[in-house]
């Protein structure tokens, strides 16, 4: 059996700042992604996951110093960039990392992709959403994209206006630019996780929500004028939570939990922290018509999917 490729140990990640603004109608994304890092052992490369992105420039601070990036190399085998910096980081030292960055809003369900729907007036519509597991937040963003570097992450998306977007956590500030054509969303700060449990969505939806009688708030969403479909999985999430919670003996973690149906998923969900993601057969019904065999289905996939969450 093969070793497993690891990046090397000299730095692990603590914290990652995002900044991510996606183009629905290029199919392109631009970010800034600044990770606070711990130097283990001195060293003047730093080695990261990143898979299909344009590197635009990229430095490391550290003991009020600028180490620059004399080159930037990348290993198209082993999906990882290099910067050789024109100094070392010291050992023990608390570094910044930050990276400027392109990347494209795929069509291969994979890292964070494009999904196409038709809206209820026969219009087609894009959204946006992402599936990082198992390697793929490498193509959002550079990270260490392995399980074991867990860090915590906090998310600012830049969003056309009339678009609605969300997160593994809550809106923490909303600030309106461009003349009021866009929103800079920012989410509150995720708990310590790995890469690929970060998840995010931009696109036109509605929505059902329920409180659970322990406080937190459960969203559905779905497509436009979908939102009825649903209803029963988000009143089988709202009993399935409490449930757990008494059955674990400990509250669910997070203040909220989305649920979403994207029209184009490899997979039959994925438990994203906070931000679960569904194919649509596993999530929408119709309340009326659905037939035992569906319902099944549906609560078989959302208490399967929310039992991950602890």
């Amino acid at each position: 059996m093969s070793e497993p490729v690891l990046l090397p140990s000299a730095l692990e990640p603590r914290h990652y700042t995002l900044r991510i603004e996606p183009d629905l109608e290029r199919f392109t994304f631009a970010g800034e992604a600044r990770i606070a890092l711990d130097v283990v052992s001195a060293t003047s490369e730093v080695v990261f996951h990143s898979k299909e992105l344009l590197i635009r420039d990229a430095a490391v601070s550290f003991d009020g110093e600028t180490a620059a990036a004399k080159s930037i190399s990348f290993d198209v085998k082993l999906t990882t960039c290099t910067l050789t910096l024109d100094k070392e980081l010291p050992a023990n030292a608390e570094a910044v990392l930050t990276v400027r960055y392109q990347g494209d809003l795929n069509n291969q369900m994979a890292g964070f992709y494009r999904s196409h729907y038709t809206a209820a007036n026969g219009e087609k519509k894009i959204m946006g959403s992402t599936q990082f597991e198992a390697l793929d937040a490498r193509r959002a963003f550079p990270c260490w994209d392995e399980p074991a570097r867990k860090a915590v992450f906090d998310l600012t998306l830049v969003v056309p206006s009339d678009l609605t977007c969300f997160s593994n956590m809550p809106e923490k500030e909303v600030a309106v630019i461009q003349e009021g054509r866009k929103r800079v969303v920012t989410f509150m700060s995720t708990p310590q996780m790995s890469t690929y449990l970060l998840a995010f969505c931009v696109g036109e939806f509605d929505y059902v929500q329920q409180r659970t009688e322990n406080g937190v708030l459960v969203k559905v969403y779905t497509p436009p004028g979908k939102s009825s479909s649903g209803t029963y999985a988000l009143d089988i999430a709202c009993r399935c939570l409490d449930l757990y919670d008494g059955f674990f003996g400990l509250r669910y973690p997070l203040p909220k939990l989305d649920m979403v149906a994207i029209p184009e998923f490899a997979m039959g969900a994925m438990e994203n922290w906070g931000l679960v993601t569904y194919r649509m057969v596993d999530l929408l019904i119709d309340p009326v018509l659905a037939s035992p065999q569906q319902r099944q289905r549906v609560a078989t996939v959302v208490n399967h999917e929310l039992a991950h969450q602890w």
